[in-house]
């Protein structure tokens, strides 16, 4: 085989590797990490960056009804719902999946050893995602 030959194929090869290190699951920046208390153990889809994120208090009649909430949306380049949904539906097969009022589509799985009434899982919009937890209160930093 000719030199160049070679050259050209370590160079094909190397691509190829680095095109396939891009498409396994994106990390969770340390900011985005930092907001949530569960959540971080759920995969985050390839090329996703978060976009912000958002606390919330919830009150109930009962006594140990009360929760706190923390969403981290999430965008990607080229975003497809349906291969995002697919990608989730694959890593969460045992998630409760309901189909929300404004149409985006939820993925809810309780949290590994957590408490009763504490869930997690991510929100499939149409132009982008969101992951999500629901803790008892006191879990959060700053809510």
């Amino acid at each position: 085989m000719p030199r160049s030959t070679r050259v050209s194929a370590v160079v094909a090869l190397g691509a190829l590797l680095l095109a396939g290190c891009s498409l396994g699951e994106a990390k969770w920046s340390a900011d985005a990490a930092a907001a949530v208390v569960y959540a971080q153990s759920i995969p985050l889809y390839p090329g996703a960056k978060s976009d912000g994120a958002m606390g919330s208090q919830s009150w109930g009649d009962d006594d140990g009804s009360t929760t706190e909430g923390m969403t981290v949306w999430f965008v990607v380049d080229d975003y497809d719902r349906a291969k995002v949904l697919d990608w989730y539906e694959q890593r969460l097969p045992n998630a409760e999946t309901q189909v929300l009022d404004d149409g985006a589509i939820q993925l809810k799985v309780p949290v590994p050893g957590g408490e009763p009434g504490e869930d997690m899982g991510v929100v499939i919009d149409e132009n982008r995602f969101r992951v999500f937890e629901h803790t008892k209160p006191g879990k959060h930093q700053g809510i």
